[in-house]
């Protein structure tokens, strides 16, 4: 059997690894635009301020495709994918397949803004971008910069820059940074954080043009205000790479990505996907919409890569989990941000959780990640945590007291 993987990311890589613990001899290809080994997004910022952290980007190592026996394909873009003949182009090339898997992410959202061509422009999502921006700010005079976008990417950018001596102002068009992860309350905290770490924010700020001769000079918001600048990074949010199913019979929704089945199977059969390119499931709420995170793509491409060799393993859904560290210090972000709120703040650590009958349907905290993992849990679990509410956000809530609370209350209650 023939198995083609479009995209060398986090589901591509952990489906390869998924097939390969059943299957050591069906033909494995894997496609991608990039020229690299597979690598680790996550780490991107610690490698553009130290170089050396190699082994850290290249996560599987550097002989990924060797170790799982695959043929990779590099520095191809695919442009057609033939469902009922079973064959992909890309550049002036074809190539038949038996089982497909599309893992082919996302791409940076760029606005419609006058001077996005110019020299200094950069977006940061990919290794090339990382290199590119260090190139650009060693061979000349950066001394401003620009981050439009104040999500984690953002953010990274900002303190990437901030690295190399760059003096940088992000600009945010919602009113607060981490507007995905944080509410209000949060995201103007974690301003407070950035700004103390020597950044400008600007929040409810829309930038219109990106000014200058060949290369940046300025950035020029709606209002008239200009900022000067000699680099722009553009971090303006990510979307589903939906271009590659394009014109095919693959169903996909717009902006949030191909759909697929509890499988993982879209709607051709032997065609699966993964990652930020579909459409998941948010498991407290059931509700469907594109969850672009590192550790869902992991999940999806191993429960991908399961199914399409025949074992069969359900895909029940995921949270948005996120954790993040904005200047050294951990923002944890996860669920949704309805029902009634409750918070917990104490010196420089902040909690807060929101509750609808009596389920955990989303929390944040700032400068900890403790009980994270647990928190998590119960929301996914979907408890009732109405024993528990009144010490959730303490230090003395764990999960041994979780235990020891639920062994009392059942002892109570057959207690005649």
């Amino acid at each position: 059997m023939r198995i083609v993987v479009i995209g060398t990311g986090g589901a591509g890589v952990s489906a390869v690894e998924a097939i390969r613990e059943y299957d050591k001899d069906s033909e494995i290809f894997m496609i991608s635009r990039e020229n690299t080994p597979p690598y680790s997004p996550c780490v991107l910022v610690d490698y553009f301020q130290r170089k050396e952290e190699i082994d850290k980007l290249f996560w599987k190592g550097e002989d990924f495709y060797k170790k799982m026996d695959v043929t990779p394909l590099l520095g191809k873009v695919v442009n057609k994918i033939n469902t009922k003949n079973k064959k992909i182009s890309f550049n002036e090339e074809t190539l038949d397949y038996d089982k497909l898997l599309i893992a082919a992410g996302g791409k940076v959202t760029l606005p419609p803004l006058k001077g996005l061509n110019k020299k200094g422009v950069f977006t940061f999502k990919t290794l090339e971008d990382a290199d590119k921006i260090r190139e650009w700010i060693k061979k000349g005079k950066v001394e401003k910069g620009v981050v439009i976008g104040g999500g984690f990417i953002g953010l990274d950018a900002a303190m990437c820059l901030t690295s190399y001596g760059v003096k940088v102002t992000v600009v945010e068009a919602l009113n607060r940074l981490l507007p995905r992860m944080l509410d209000y309350e949060m995201g103007t905290l974690v301003k407070e954080i950035v700004e103390r770490n020597g950044v400008a924010v600007v929040v409810n700020g829309r930038v219109n043009e990106i000014v200058g001769e060949e290369k940046v000079e300025k950035v020029k918001f709606e209002k008239g205000e200009v900022l000067d600048a000699e680099i722009v990074v553009m971090a303006t949010g990510v979307k589903p790479n939906t271009e590659v199913v394009e014109g095919t019979d693959i169903k996909f929704n717009g902006r949030r990505g191909v759909v697929v089945n509890e499988y993982m199977e879209t709607s051709v059969k032997d065609v699966y996907a993964a990652g930020d390119i579909v459409e998941s499931i948010d498991i407290v709420t059931g509700e469907k919409k594109p969850i672009l995170l590192w550790s869902n793509a992991l999940l999806q491409g191993a429960i991908a890569g399961y199914n399409l060799i025949g074992r069969k393993v359900k895909y029940l859904g995921s949270t948005n989990q996120t954790i993040i560290k904005v200047f050294n210090v951990p923002v944890v972000s996860d669920g949704n941000y309805i029902g009634e709120e409750i918070k917990l703040f104490s010196r420089d650590v902040y909690k807060k959780m929101y509750i609808k009958n009596n389920r955990i349907y989303g929390y944040m905290l700032i400068n900890t990640k403790k009980n994270a993992g647990l928190y998590n849990s119960l929301m996914v679990s979907k408890k009732d945590i109405s024993e528990f509410k009144d010490f959730l956000l303490t230090d003395e809530f764990n999960y041994g007291k979780l235990v020891t609370k639920a062994i009392t209350l059942e002892k109570e209650t057959y207690q005649y």
